[in-house]
């Protein structure tokens, strides 16, 4: 069994449903309650397998259940993603600090995911869905592999409706796919936006993010309107291992939001 200290307590949630969004990976929703701030991450664990670091995805209003989606790629997740309706799952947290979302009120706000670098940003859509009043224009970009590895199709074909712009990029699409063809910096280089009062939230592979950053600081986007969920590798959670560091920060303490002007110099170190 997991470590029950107070600092490691798991709850134990029963699966009340598994969708498979691609082939392995899944959308497990949970029963219970788990109060979360949209970017913020919880450790799911798998009893003598480990444990593993996911954002909850779902309306974070959402009381009687909460979301996880889990792609099998290692030991722990290629277990967790076994599990059935019925089963329990092992979760402690939330951790981290989430995304600033009240320094987004009255902005014109760009929202910028990379494949699974959209399971983080779901919830501050809902979130922002539901006081729209608070935002000015809200557009996301987000870019997969192919159609067929989108992620929350049925969602993205809602928020086309609610947000002011939604683009979907793949790199290889179907001829019936309604989004755009090519890396994910295109409609980036296309987009026109109020450099003044737009603020920039990325969230993907970190191999991406210097060319989505070049695009915005070419645009004349500041550093200090850009942030950054960076999706490192985090073991405990709370600061103690510190496997998660960037330079002298840890982005299990200190993020793994950060704002790119105060990190730009340890990215990489």
């Amino acid at each position: 069994m997991p470590n029950q200290d107070s600092k490691f307590k798991y709850t134990s949630y029963e699966i009340i449903k598994k969708e498979e969004m691609m082939p392995g990976m899944f959308l497990f929703r949970l029963k219970g309650r788990l109060d979360f701030k949209p970017g913020q991450f919880v450790q799911a664990a798998l009893e003598h397998f480990g444990e593993g670091t996911f954002a909850p995805c779902s309306d974070p209003n959402q009381k009687d259940y909460f979301e996880l989606c889990i792609r099998g790629c290692g030991s722990t997740s290629n277990g967790l993603i076994t599990l059935l309706p019925g089963d329990e799952m092992l979760v402690r947290g939330p951790y981290g600090n989430g995304w600033p979302i009240k320094k987004l009120w009255y902005k014109d706000t760009l929202l910028i995911a990379g494949g699974m670098g959209l399971v983080p940003l779901r919830p501050l859509i809902f979130e922002m869905l539901r006081s729209k009043i608070n935002f000015d224009k809200i557009t996301l970009v987000a870019g997969f592999k192919t159609d067929e590895h989108l992620l929350f199709s049925h969602d993205l074909e809602i928020w086309r409706k609610k947000l002011s712009k939604v683009i979907p990029v793949v790199e290889i699409g179907s001829k019936n796919f309604w989004g755009e063809i090519g890396m994910i910096t295109e409609p980036l280089k296309n987009l026109v936006f109020n450099k003044k009062k737009t603020i920039a939230l990325i969230c993907g592979p970190e191999v991406m993010v210097p060319f989505v950053n070049q695009v915005l600081e070419e645009k004349g986007l500041p550093h200090n309107q850009i942030y950054i969920s960076y999706e490192r590798r985090m073991e405990c959670g709370i600061g103690i291992c510190q496997h998660c560091n960037i330079g002298s920060h840890l982005v299990c303490k200190d993020g793994p939001i950060f704002r790119y002007d105060q990190i730009k110099e340890e990215v990489g170190k």
